[in-house]
């Protein structure tokens, strides 16, 4: 992509950003469903509301028209700014799961938030070998590449085997 071409994609991005922050819910709304319908009509009555309703925003100076044009060129800002509107409501929703009566939803809503802004708890594994003993190990060095796959191929036989339980106890 050109630097014209990059120059012109933000433009038409910041345009678009700066048009939506003038839009209502609804008429969001609304232009998103205008990029699937052919007509106004068709996209009020496919978010609900009365195609006059519409109409009606344009005379009131709502920036319908070019929302809808620049949304055709970049549909990724209006997704982003759904969802930077939505966010507030879903943590709210979400929150409010610290209060359920049942104890179980509440403390996974409290795992989940908890989990978001300090991630997942470390989960220490001590693995060992046969018998609690140390892990095998084999040295390779001075093994040929055929060995080797020898070996991997015998290894993975192995735990076939022991997985349909063909294979005797060791």
């Amino acid at each position: 992509m050109s630097q014209d071409e990059e120059k012109q994609e933000k433009s038409i991005s910041d345009e678009l950003r700066e048009v939506l922050g003038r839009l209502s819910r609804d008429q969001m709304r609304f232009v998103v469903a205008r990029q699937e319908c052919a007509t106004d009509r068709e996209a009020a009555e496919a978010i609900g509301i009365k195609p006059n309703t519409a109409y009606g925003w344009r005379y009131d100076g709502a920036p319908i028209d070019e929302a809808v044009c620049l949304m055709a060129a970049d549909g990724l800002v209006m997704a982003q700014e759904v969802r930077r509107r939505a966010l507030a409501k879903a943590m709210l929703v979400k929150t409010a799961g610290l209060d359920n009566e049942n104890d179980r939803i509440a403390q996974g809503v409290a795992t989940e938030i908890i989990e978001w802004e300090m991630g997942k708890a470390t989960q220490h594994i001590e693995a060992t070998g046969k018998g609690g003993g140390p892990i095998e190990t084999k040295d390779v060095d001075g093994v040929t590449d055929e060995e080797r796959v020898a070996r991997i191929a015998a290894i993975l036989d192995d735990a076939r085997a022991r997985r349909t339980g063909q294979a005797g106890e060791d």
